[in-house]
């Protein structure tokens, strides 16, 4: 249970979609994507029993402006131990951190590594941009994530689709 709770807050964690942004006050955001969608892969697929699996993370990032960026790419991969259904959106669990990277629309890239905390079908995650691209700026994100294929119960939780639900913000 705790683990799929884990897998819920790493689809949030490698999801820097909409993002609602920690930046220090009087600092202005180095980069705001309006737009983050996406999808969660997941081999071999969430049960009711207690599985060890892969999460791949496949994001889009469209809208943005800053840093003369106009769109990107994230993706990321994690393995949850002992994931369940019944994990799934469990609220108030925290996670991470989490690994990922961004490739933006000038070729540069950016590793990010957050924490996330569930709130049922939706989570947060904070961290930071940890090497190349806006390196050492706050990143903070808020996504919704509904099922994809499967259900979870009779036939394995195999996708999840991602959405961010307010601009990302780094």
């Amino acid at each position: 249970m705790k683990s799929l709770v884990r897998f819920t807050m790493a689809i949030a964690l490698l999801a820097p979609i909409g993002v609602l942004t920690a930046v220090p006050a009087g600092a202005a955001a180095s980069l705001t994507c309006t737009t983050q969608a996406g999808t969660a892969t997941i081999k071999p697929g969430i049960t009711p029993t207690a599985t060890d699996v892969t999460i791949s993370v496949s994001e889009k990032l469209t809208g943005c402006k800053g840093g003369g960026i106009t769109s990107g790419t994230e993706t990321a991969s994690i393995v949850s131990k002992a994931a369940t259904c019944s994990g799934l959106g469990k609220n108030g669990t925290k996670t991470g951190p989490f690994k990922g990277k961004i490739v933006w629309s000038n070729k540069k890239t950016s590793s990010i590594s957050l924490s996330t905390i569930s709130n049922g079908l939706s989570a947060s995650a904070t961290g930071s941009v940890t090497a190349g691209l806006f390196v050492g700026q706050k990143i903070t994100t808020t996504i919704t994530y509904g099922l994809k294929t499967g259900n979870c119960v009779s036939t394995p939780l195999t996708a999840l689709s991602i959405k961010g639900t307010k601009p990302l913000v780094i």
